[in-house]
């Protein structure tokens, strides 16, 4: 059987899952540790603009979470996290280590492909230096050869393939370094064997059927709820051992079991699919019906999939940091505003240095009209909280506003955050 959703019903289902339902008041240690694991998975990036991406997707989700909380959370306890390539390079918790084993198979299986193969020696030397202690990729002998950044070290190449087979790991970072240990000393040896788990292509760990069924648990439990395509995107299920059909396959065996519900949501062209869980919340009315007022990460999960986005909050997002500044439309590192379970805007932000302290730059602030040619007071008013709170998490004084679009509602704008930044002390 399957039940129908509104499209509002989709968005709070969504919003919910993602931990951007409300944003509590003050949050503790214990909150900003629980970000990740709600969210399964959260993806790393080297851009930084207001902070890099993994900074700002804990920072929609709590308050009063500094940078070093945040890296506190992540990394200062090697037991709880682990980095590997999932829906791109992620954090991931730790117990989310042996439903990789499928990935791990994978890479292995390429080994003749691999762009960057080290020689057997490179190998056997990393593994017997990591075996005394961890040490960074500069410790080992350099990441680098020349200047460019993708001009790996043979050392290098040696560490990112054993990573990628599942022999090195990295459960720490010391700034944006990433610190390698061997996987037996890292992590849990229950996490690494068990009675139930298979050896296949020499790797330990559950059958590539139940790493992809596990996987597929945890994307609707971080999605609430979404279409196959949306499924196979949170981990990148796709090319790995599997195929579409497969997928559909393990995904008609979780409905049987009972942890999916199929669904049709109102405006969607596809099948979908929602947690039992999350439907039981909607059911019995446990979800918010609002969320929090944040700008987003272009890498926050909410918004991975831009298929998804177009479908839920009928944007039609793309970052443009790879795109010539000439044909950018919405900027370089444009974040969308997320404000009363809808997407509403996007600023591209910046920071700058000035006799005061620190202004936070708006260079480009665009809000979604649709077919209106004019902006409501609502929409202003959430954009301007958004900009007031990034502000004051990274210690602005000032905020500063570049192009407005439409242009008409660039005094409003400004109006209204010059009426809120009153009390905070910050001027626009």
């Amino acid at each position: 059987m399957t039940l129908e959703l509104s499209l509002a019903e989709a968005r709070m289902l969504a919003i919910n899952a993602q931990g951007l339902a409300r944003t509590p008041k003050t949050s503790t240690m214990s909150d900003i540790q629980s970000v990740l694991p709600s969210l399964g998975a959260v993806q790393l990036d080297t851009i930084s603009t207001l902070a890099r991406s993994h900074e700002l997707v804990h920072y929609a989700r709590t308050q009063n979470a500094s940078r070093s909380d945040v890296e506190q959370a992540l990394w200062s306890d090697k037991s709880h996290t682990f980095e590997y390539w999932s829906h791109a390079a992620c954090v991931l918790p730790v117990k989310m280590f042996p439903y990789f084993a499928m990935r791990r198979r994978g890479f292995l299986a390429k080994k003749g492909t691999w762009n960057h193969m080290p020689s057997s020696r490179t190998i056997r030397e990393v593994k017997a230096r990591l075996a005394t202690s961890q040490a960074t990729a500069t410790e080992l002998g350099g990441a680098k050869k020349g200047s460019d950044w993708w001009d790996w070290s043979e050392t290098k190449e040696a560490l990112e393939w054993l990573l990628a087979i599942g022999d090195v790991v990295c459960t720490q970072r010391v700034g944006w370094r990433r610190i390698y240990s061997l996987t037996s000393q890292s992590i849990p040896l229950s996490l690494r064997e068990c009675p139930t788990f298979v050896k296949t292509l020499g790797i330990i760990g559950p059958s590539d059927d139940d790493c992809i069924r596990e996987l597929l648990r945890d994307s609707i439990r971080t999605l609430g709820v979404g279409t196959l395509s949306d499924l196979t995107d949170v981990h990148r299920l796709n090319g790995w051992h599997t195929n579409r059909k497969h997928v559909t396959t393990l995904i008609n065996e979780l409905v049987d079991a009972g942890e999916f519900i199929p669904v049709q949501v109102a405006e969607w062209n596809e099948p979908a699919y929602a947690g039992i869980d999350w439907m039981n919340k909607l059911s019995s009315n446990q979800l918010s019906k609002d969320s929090t007022t944040t700008l987003l990460s272009p890498f926050d999960s909410l918004v991975w999939h831009r298929d998804r986005v177009s479908r839920l909050f009928n944007m039609d997002y793309r970052l443009e940091a790879y795109t010539p500044a000439a044909k950018r439309i919405y900027g370089y590192f444009a974040m969308p505003v997320l404000h009363r379970s809808s997407l509403v805007a996007r600023v591209d932000p910046g920071r700058e240095k000035n006799g005061k302290g620190t202004t936070l730059l708006a260079k480009t602030v665009t809000f979604e009209t649709g077919t209106r040619t004019t902006v409501n007071k609502e929409v202003i008013q959430g954009t301007a909280q958004a900009l007031i709170r990034a502000a004051g998490w990274v210690n602005a004084q000032d905020i500063s506003i570049g192009t407005v679009q439409p242009a008409s509602a660039r005094t409003q704008l400004t109006k209204v955050l010059a009426t809120l930044s009153r009390d905070s002390g910050k001027t626009s």
